[in-house]
């Protein structure tokens, strides 16, 4: 009897089971509030993932969970559609989106964060981005399409374990968060994965500056070498934070000391004997 019975019961376990596909390459994301209330999400590429809902990868919908009022942190299209005057669609606590190659910028994810506990820290596994491909990956309160005039702040993953922040409304105001239906305030932080050409790509806001720059290395932890491509001559320049705040300056020279620079994203400004200035950005790491 004991043995037939568990021939019955196997196939029915069987049925029962969700079958969940691995993704190449995913990492969690700790959050916890000033009260000590915690949140994880799973965040990650693999060829087969989308901007959606994948239940392959264990992706869930659950945009009609009610908020967890201590501490709830999401991944949605909310801010991507109420920008455009809609509705979002889907949240989830694990976002696998398509994997592109090196030097394509990856699907930016839409990070929502409910707390009344602020600020709130988030960590994380450095250890995970040590392929180049992954070395500007990034979390930032400002849209990826925008950040270098706007203010804010800009963590890159490969470079640091723990980070911690205010809500967007203090700076933002309505622009990088939303009111949901029971009338919570929901603030919007921003999480891409990609190279350094992440950080040089041209899709991003600067304006194309009118003289180019050749700087290596990049990244860079000593020195940093530049030149424009034209040889214009260089009066001075500046080293400028992603918050835009002016970290060195130097007179004539095509060479800069970043040994002492904390980790980070950095904008060179040059100004030219031709009246012209050109500025490309740079990692420090």
């Amino acid at each position: 009897m004991k043995t037939t019975t568990s021939l019955i019961l196997i196939p029915a376990m069987i049925l029962c089971l969700q079958v969940v596909n691995a993704q190449e390459f995913s990492f969690k994301m700790y959050f916890q509030d000033s009260a000590g209330h915690q949140d994880t999400l799973t965040l990650g590429y693999d060829v087969n993932g989308t901007d959606g809902i994948d239940p392959q990868f264990g992706e869930v919908n659950i945009i009609d969970v009610p908020l967890n009022r201590n501490l709830d942190v999401r991944i949605s299209d909310e801010w991507s559609r109420r920008y455009d005057g809609q509705v979002g669609t889907w949240h989830t606590k694990t976002q696998i989106v398509q994997k592109r190659e090196c030097g394509l910028l990856f699907p930016v994810n839409n990070i929502d964060i409910f707390t009344n506990h602020w600020p709130v820290t988030i960590s994380w596994d450095s250890s995970l981005f040590t392929n180049p491909c992954l070395e500007a990956s990034l979390f930032t309160s400002v849209m990826p399409y925008g950040w270098w005039d706007t203010g804010g702040f800009l963590c890159l993953l490969p470079l640091q374990d723990t980070y911690s922040f205010l809500p967007n409304e203090d700076v933002f105001s309505e622009y990088y968060g939303y009111v949901n239906s029971n009338n919570d305030t929901i603030n919007v932080f921003w999480q891409t994965l990609g190279d350094s050409a992440l950080i040089m790509s041209s899709k991003f806001k600067d304006k194309a500056p009118l003289v180019k720059i050749t700087l290596f290395p990049n990244p860079a932890n000593t020195l940093i070498n530049f030149r424009t491509e034209t040889d214009d001559n260089i009066l001075s320049g500046q080293i400028i934070s992603a918050r835009g705040e002016i970290i060195q300056e130097f007179g004539r020279q095509t060479y800069a000391n970043v040994s002492n620079i904390k980790p980070g994203v950095y904008v060179l400004k040059l100004f030219l004997e031709t009246g012209k200035t050109a500025t490309t950005r740079f990692i420090v790491k």
